[in-house]
């Protein structure tokens, strides 16, 4: 059964096991309760058996016992007995000796965080959720404020709401232009007033998301057994996730509807790996807000047609 390594604040607070992957060298560290354990290496992935001290081999196989696919050590198939050159007989693989455990190293926070708030530290957390998303929620820290997973909701926030506002006012201008040959206060009024709505109804929107949206979600976690974390931990997910997405409005027409589903894909990944539940749990509680609004639309349109077709008869 696979569990995370604990993290570790620094090694006065924990002793710890140090040791090269056998595959590709990177140093592993894990606690030394680990010992005995199998580990994945986060950069080639080999699973291997974790020493009893820092710098040594693995732990010796057991006699009679034979490494299996999955690292763990299964009984050596015996032969007949009463036939020594019969075909040695089968026997179903045995569970690993100490259970399966990970390497992930400690949550140091996204770029965003790690390196302070700045124009190139967003860039670099966008680029992480779009090439690795796993290594983005390995990496979040569970608990450190709602101010900074906050600020990067933002600025994505409003990247997308200025592009939008953007083609709003675009589309406006194209339409009243040619009707007004003039131009005037007739072309000028509508297009500020839509800028101005616009610039207090996006940050205010964030915001409301950022707090509306983590309450939610969290509910739905709780509902499907899946909230082992406390709520901050689920607000840093939906504000890194639908942060990272909100960029993605930047693109015409189709833009809002591609972000609202990698937002949905990255939240779900993040409450996997942050909530440390498991995929299905994950995915039902970011699925169930969205089949209830789903629901609701549904209904509201078949009373609608049914109002419709009652009072035409």
């Amino acid at each position: 059964m696979a569990c995370m390594v604990n993290q570790f604040s620094s090694r006065e607070h924990s002793m710890s096991i140090e040791f090269p992957c056998s595959q590709c060298g990177k140093l592993l560290r894990v606690g030394d309760d680990a010992a005995g354990k199998q580990a994945r290496c986060p950069s080639c992935g080999s699973v291997q058996p974790i020493p009893f001290t820092s710098g040594a081999g693995g732990p010796p196989p057991v006699p009679g016992q034979a490494a299996g696919p999955s690292g763990g050590y299964g009984a050596r198939p015996t032969a007949d007995p009463l036939n020594p050159y019969a075909s040695p007989t089968s026997i179903p693989e045995m569970p690993s000796p100490a259970p399966f455990t990970e390497y992930w190293g400690p949550r140091t926070g996204p770029p965003w965080e790690r390196d302070g708030a700045s124009f190139a530290s967003f860039m670099a957390t966008l680029k992480q959720a779009y090439s690795s998303p796993q290594l983005l929620f390995r990496e979040m820290r569970r608990e450190g404020g709602l101010m900074a997973p906050l600020g990067f909701a933002f600025v994505g926030g409003m990247l997308a709401g200025l592009a939008a506002c953007c083609y709003q006012l675009g589309f406006q201008a194209l339409a009243l232009i040619p009707n007004q040959p003039n131009g005037g206060a007739e072309v000028a009024a509508p297009l500020v007033v839509t800028l101005i709505v616009f610039l207090v109804g996006i940050p205010l929107g964030i915001i409301m998301q950022a707090f509306l949206l983590s309450a939610i979600f969290h509910l739905c976690l709780m509902i499907v057994g899946g909230a082992n974390q406390p709520f901050e931990t689920t607000y840093r997910v939906v504000n890194y996730g639908f942060g990272c997405a909100t960029p993605l409005g930047l693109v015409p027409l189709c833009g809002p509807h591609i972000q609202m589903i990698f937002g949905l894909v990255l939240t779900g990944m993040g409450f996997a790996y942050a909530q440390e539940t498991t995929g299905g749990k994950a995915t039902f509680a970011v699925l169930i807000p969205v089949i209830v609004c789903c629901g609701s639309i549904i209904a509201m349109y078949a009373v609608l047609f049914a109002a419709l077709i009652a009072g035409a008869r």
